[in-house]
């Protein structure tokens, strides 16, 4: 059965973009057909059609030359690393990190570093972890606040007690800052209470008892680094 080529076919096919009309032998064109062609420019061709460029899946990709230029242009305004600000760099690299096995997690820390190297720690994202004082019925956390990279020769950071006392010699230099409730140190017999607003400095040396009849958070500098963190 012959086809027929209407003039609907042809100003379907020029609503279409196409600029060519292919048809097989023998197909029955209109004069309609042919006329409105004609004006719209669209030639009919009896030559088999030239193989169309994958689109891809659902075609959503194409190799026409427009759409090379498009990546083209897309890949030329990628933004170069230097360009990227240094704490942008630091998310980055560290949720990739953070989704590798075996890497370990740094619980809910955020800071802000700048390439000067001033850091910001942000208070509200500070989560405890259990503090090694020699005795696992104690209540003490500890949260260090910078590492070694960023601050080499302070380390810094935060630490809770509920109700518990232990001895410690310090082999550094230590600041404490009560933030809140009662912090007792005793040393040489005596015991001195800071609460909050408070500063202790404990030199290098020093055998200590930190202790809380409550609970207390105070925020520690320390110089060099500790051996425990």
């Amino acid at each position: 059965m012959k086809k027929l080529i209407t003039a609907a076919d042809v100003k379907k096919l020029s609503g279409s973009g196409q600029a060519v009309l292919y048809v097989e032998p023998g197909t029955i064109i209109t004069p309609s057909a042919k006329d409105l062609a004609k004006e719209m420019k669209i030639t009919i061709s009896y030559e088999t059609p030239p193989e169309q460029p994958s689109s891809g899946i659902n075609g959503q990709f194409s190799t026409t030359n427009e759409a090379l230029d498009t990546k083209k242009h897309t890949v030329s305004s990628v933004t170069k690393i230097e360009d990227i600000p240094p704490h942008l760099i630091a998310e980055i690299v560290k949720k990739v990190l953070d989704s590798l096995p075996g890497v370990p997690k740094e619980p809910n820390l955020v800071r802000e570093v700048d390439g000067s190297g001033v850091v910001l720690v942000k208070g509200n994202s500070v989560k405890m972890e259990p503090f090694d004082a020699g005795n696992p019925n104690l209540k003490v956390g500890i949260r260090e606040t910078m590492t070694r990279e960023l601050s080499p020769h302070l380390a810094a950071g935060f630490m809770e007690m509920e109700e518990s006392a232990f001895d410690w010699t310090l082999t550094y230099n230590e600041m404490d800052y009560v933030i809140e409730g009662t912090l007792d140190i005793t040393v040489n017999g005596k015991t001195y209470r800071g609460q909050a607003g408070d500063v202790f400095y404990i030199p290098e040396g020093t055998s200590v008892t930190f202790s809380t009849p409550d609970r207390c958070k105070f925020f520690y500098v320390t110089t060099p680094w500790p051996a425990f963190l």
